[in-house]
């Protein structure tokens, strides 16, 4: 009995033109329209990947060709400020984006930064979660600035 309601369910489903949101070819993940972000490395990269995703979304002015995004990105922490056990208290993440939107009719490149402050608390495993926390800001911080430089020299060229 339990098989013949999953198949009943099953063939509504298809029915009713049902099709996940994340399968392949499916309008979530085109979302992005033409342009692709190759992958970059590293924890902090694939972070850098989902938001640059998230930001080109609605897309670039005068983008309607495909177009590829390369981004090089290079990370660094600092510590700014130490206890007097010599445990960092502050800190810094600071990250730079190098990167290239290829297409059709030209490229377009460029470089911006961003930089993170966060204080590092005393709980055992905070610093971790802390940095965790800082450079994910970080790469969302950068997304937007590549995608806001690129869409300055989109419509200005």
């Amino acid at each position: 009995m339990r098989q013949f309601f999953a198949a009943l369910l099953l063939l509504s489903l298809a029915a009713c033109g049902f099709q996940p949101v994340y399968a392949p070819g499916s309008s979530a993940l085109a979302a992005g329209g033409p342009i692709t972000v190759e992958p970059i490395r590293g924890r902090s990269g694939y972070k850098l990947r989902r938001a640059l995703q998230e930001e080109l979304a609605i897309g670039l002015p005068g983008v309607t060709e495909p177009a590829t995004l390369n981004v090089i990105l290079k990370d660094n922490l600092t510590r700014l400020a130490f206890k007097p056990d010599g445990a960092a208290s502050r800190s810094s993440i600071s990250a730079t984006g190098r990167y290239v939107l290829a297409r059709d009719s030209g490229a377009v490149s460029g470089m911006v930064d961003a930089q993170t402050d966060f204080t590092v608390p005393s709980a055992p495993y905070g610093d971790i979660a802390a940095q965790t926390s800082a450079y994910d800001r970080t790469m969302r911080e950068l997304a937007k600035r590549i995608v806001d430089d690129l869409r300055l020299q989109l419509s200005a060229g």
